[in-house]
Order: C-alpha cells, then sequence, then structure tokens
C-alpha cells in the first residue's frame, strides 16, 4: 500500500464538507484554479491499496465545486471538455490515478461528473459509472450522433479540428508527457492543446480519452481516440469524428486508462 497526500482547492473541501454535514447555507462562489493549491487547501490522506485498486480512505459522495463547462451544438448541451472527477488536479484524475502501470479507478462513493479546464479527465472508469456520474447533475452520455456531430462541427468537417489530419493537433499516439512524470506520456489535462477544438469550441473530441457514449442494440462504444499508440488503430482514420470501438454489454465492467466519458443534455 501506498500513503498519498492529496490536496484539494478550498472550494472542493468546502464542496465536500457542505455534503457531508448538509450545511444547507453553503454558499456556490467560482471555484479556483485548480493546477495549483491554495494556502488554505485541505489536506486528505488516501491510501492506494494494490488489492481494491483505489484509493481508500476518502468517502463519497463527491461533488463538482461548479457548474460544468458546456457548448450547445446542434440543440444539445455538451462538455466543453472531457468529464472530470471532483478530486481532479492538473497532475492526476482522481487520487492514485495511474496512466501507466496498473490501473486504479476513482474512489468509491456517488460521483458527480465535472468539467473543468486544466485538469486531467476522468479515466479508468466503466460505462455504468461514467453514465452514473452524468446522471447525478442531470446530463447523461452523449449519443453517438452527438458525438459526431460536435466532433465534426456545422461544417461536417473530417476530424475535429478540419479536413486534413495533424498529427500535432490532439493527444494522440503517445503525444504528451508530462515533465514531472518521468517522461512517461499519459493524458493531459483539458483543453491542453489549443488545436484539438471544435470549430464551436468543444475541446478534445479527437485524442486524450476514448469516451463512452450511449449503448445501442445491445453494443458499448467508444468514441474519439485516446492518448495511447494502439498497433491496430494507428491510422490517421482512426483518429477521425467517424471513429469508434464496438464491445458488447456483457464488457460493461471494462476500464482503461485511455478511456473516460463527457456529458450531454
Amino acid at each position: 500500500m501506498v500513503m498519498w497526500v492529496w490536496l484539494i482547492d478550498a472550494h472542493a473541501a468546502l464542496a465536500l464538507l457542505c455534503l457531508t454535514f448538509s450545511l444547507l447555507s453553503c454558499g456556490e462562489d467560482s471555484a479556483a484554479p485548480l493546477d495549483a493549491a491554495p494556502p488554505d487547501a485541505a489536506l486528505i490522506e488516501a491510501t492506494c491499496d494494490e488489492v481494491s485498486r483505489r484509493a481508500e480512505g476518502l468517502s463519497g459522495p463527491f461533488t463538482c465545486a461548479t457548474a460544468p463547462e458546456f457548448v450547445t451544438v446542434g440543440g444539445v448541451d455538451i462538455f466543453k471538455y472531457e468529464a472530470s472527477h471532483p478530486l481532479a488536479r492538473a497532475n492526476a484524475a482522481f487520487p492514485c490515478a495511474r496512466s501507466n502501470g496498473p490501473t486504479f479507478q476513482a474512489p468509491e462513493g456517488p460521483a458527480e461528473a465535472c468539467a473543468v479546464a486544466g485538469v486531467r479527465p476522468w479515466h479508468s472508469v466503466t460505462y455504468g459509472d461514467a453514465a452514473a456520474a452524468c446522471a447525478a447533475i442531470g446530463w447523461r452520455l452523449c449519443s453517438g450522433a452527438e458525438f459526431s456531430r460536435a466532433c465534426a462541427g456545422a461544417a461536417g468537417a473530417r476530424f475535429t479540428y478540419g479536413q486534413g489530419f495533424d498529427a500535432a493537433a490532439c493527444n494522440i499516439r503517445n503525444g504528451y508527457a508530462d515533465p514531472g512524470d518521468e517522461g512517461l506520456t499519459s493524458e493531459a489535462p483539458a483543453g491542453a492543446y489549443a488545436g484539438c477544438v471544435s470549430d464551436e469550441g468543444v475541446y478534445d473530441l479527437g485524442g486524450n480519452l476514448w469516451e463512452w457514449v450511449q449503448a445501442e442494440g445491445g453494443q458499448l462504444y467508444r468514441r474519439g481516440a485516446g492518448w495511447r499508440l494502439i498497433a491496430e488503430l494507428h491510422h490517421d482514420d482512426d483518429h477521425a469524428c467517424a471513429a469508434q470501438i464496438q464491445a458488447p454489454e456483457i464488457l460493461a465492467t471494462y476500464a482503461a486508462s485511455d478511456v473516460g466519458f463527457r456529458c450531454c443534455r
């Protein structure tokens, strides 16, 4: 077991306290940037349990400090950024999160889906947990058609940033390496790739994480391509808006460090 000390900014800590003690008078102040803990940050200890593959010592529910940022596309609201866990920070999606090596999942307990720039998106999440996190804020997983429309934009682009492939525009093919993580490649903070944006302002619809979309006809789908270089999915077309991976619903417990989600309504 590895003990982590996890810094949560004051607003996130307040949200947890409000929920835990039912403090109905808590305010709705806007959140501070999560890439640096403010002076009054709360220290939370979490044990990275190698058996449960989760951070132990934290209890939910976990709530977002702010409402999600979103864009309205074709009459549908969609997260502007890939969904993030309420405990996300700039260097990790949640306590004990790993992008390389054996996968850990977010702490046990109900959690809301957030949409925040500059934090690591929520990966290693099952289809069911992703759907529940969207539902917790009154949203839902996007349909495949909604994802494609948001990715391609009003002009129907082949890639989220345009018609021609650009290997540097998005976090694909092991493109991002955090300087503080010994050069290991991983997902990037949400919105870190300024060029990986649709013409209507939705980020990371191609690259960073594959994203769960609504199941159809007994099948699960992931869309949007991920950061990891996969031998059988390395062609340019595999990063296009139409690209998807299909799996039977029996794999609903599947979770991987290059798979996340975002929400629609």
